[in-house]
């Protein structure tokens, strides 16, 4: 956390100069090594350069409060980066073109997380949730929602193992109870539908 609130601090005291200093590449080599550049919305990029664009290893300062540090190829990120987003989440794993893609692990601000696979910047594939409540899921996902086979273990010991659509039971699944009892059938939006 230390770590994390001195990086913010050096951004933000690095920002509030190289506005002082103008727009476009206040310091270094920003065609072909390590540069500093400010854009003209007032983000800001400190990092290594290639042809004029960012490539390699850098750190990117966003008006909106938005950080990445990590690499970067032609102008993208790509490669292993962290992001800490404005409402506080933070995601540290794979990019490409931009996008959260490959494997990542995401703290959200209310202290969720979630370790896996990651497509076009949402939860796709084999994951795992873990949730402030206690609660957890092991199993695939689809667009950001449970979908495809999956466990779901409630903190009051119930749990779900089955097929998933769209975030809600749905298909072929067994829901065991606490009390040791349980209910095996197809399920719909959640609800068991047949025996």
């Amino acid at each position: 956390m230390r770590h994390r609130v001195l990086f913010c601090i050096g951004m933000i005291g690095s920002l509030a100069l190289a506005q002082q200093a103008g727009k476009g590449c206040i310091a270094g080599d920003c065609e072909k090594a390590l540069g500093r550049y400010v854009y003209a919305n007032g983000d800001y990029y400190y990092g290594k350069w290639k042809h004029g664009k960012r490539d390699g290893k850098g750190q990117f300062y966003k008006i909106d409060g938005t950080i990445y540090d990590g690499f970067w190829r032609n102008g993208m990120m790509n490669g292993k980066g962290k992001m800490i987003f404005p409402d506080g989440d933070i995601y540290e794993g794979d990019f490409k073109d931009n996008k959260l893609e490959g494997y990542g692990v995401m703290v959200y601000a209310g202290k969720t997380i979630y370790k896996g696979n990651w497509s076009n910047s949402q939860r796709n594939g084999k994951g795992i949730m873990k949730y402030l409540s206690g609660d957890s899921y092991n199993g695939a996902y689809k667009d950001g929602k449970r979908h495809g086979m999956g466990r779901f273990n409630y903190r009051n010991g119930d749990s779900y193992n089955g097929m998933w659509a769209n975030g809600e039971m749905n298909g072929q699944g067994t829901y065991h109870y606490a009390d040791g009892t349980s209910q095996s059938g197809i399920w719909e939006n959640g609800e068991i539908v047949k025996q």
